[in-house]
């Protein structure tokens, strides 16, 4: 029993250790537009303590003291496994996220300080973690939002995503939010849970992009701004470019 249960151990560490960081099976590993990745994975793997300290002691020192600070576990594992999707994303750019230093916009966007070409977002909702990183800028070519008047390409420079588990319809709250358009899809469509669960991630992805935070009523989404939308089971994922 002693045996087996070193082995489970050094198993786990092994697997913490791997580049890749086993324990993650992307519920999504998608590029939306060339140069922009999302991953989001569970995040139950990490109520294995060896696995949860493992993974603390590799993050960076401002991403730790935002975690420990979390009030449970939970939200702790939410946040640790968001650091450690970007961590696997920086990775593809040759960087490491402890090596990342964190600064914050005018209202609280976080941004890297010592690596501005790239921008990123976390999210978390459940049980399930997500993060982006995007180059800045991002050029487009995308046809809807082409310039044909002077034939030139768009220059995307905000990124914001959010996760949300789906939830049913808080009507009191979406008609505090929401516009008059989007309330009418919520009540003519046969799925009006999941309706609501997607608009809420489209806009919080939005507010996320802009760093301006949840006000009420929602601002609108910009026709120009790339809207990519993901089902994983039970939740939504928004992607909003500007």
């Amino acid at each position: 029993t002693a045996f087996l249960l070193v082995f489970h151990t050094l198993c786990i560490i092994f697997a913490a250790m791997n580049e890749e960081s086993l324990w993650v099976r992307p519920l999504i590993d998608v590029s939306p537009q060339p140069g922009v990745h999302v991953l989001a994975c569970d995040v139950m793997p990490l109520e294995s303590d060896e696995l949860f300290f493992y993974a603390l002691e590799h993050v960076s020192d401002q991403r730790q003291a935002a975690i420990v600070g979390m009030k449970n576990r939970m939200a702790q594992n939410l946040r640790l496994g968001a650091t450690v999707l970007l961590d696997l994303l920086l990775h593809r750019h040759g960087l490491h996220e402890c090596d990342m230093v964190y600064g914050e916009g005018e209202h609280g966007k976080p941004f890297f300080a010592n690596c501005p070409h790239l921008a990123f977002n976390l999210s978390h909702s459940g049980t399930v973690a997500a993060a982006a990183l995007m180059p800045v800028p991002l050029v487009t070519y995308h046809p809807d939002l082409w310039r044909k008047s002077i034939g030139q390409p768009l220059q995307l420079r905000q990124l914001g995503m959010d996760v949300q588990q789906r939830t049913r319809v808080r009507e009191h709250l979406a008609e505090c939010v929401f516009s008059e358009a989007e309330l009418a899809q919520i009540q003519a469509d046969e799925h009006p849970d999941q309706v609501f669960t997607r608009l809420w991630a489209r806009h919080e992805s939005h507010v996320k992009a802009t760093g301006e935070g949840v006000n009420r009523p929602l601002p609108p989404i910009p026709a120009d701004a790339l809207l990519h939308e993901y089902e994983l089971g039970g939740y939504c994922l928004s992607v909003c470019l500007i």
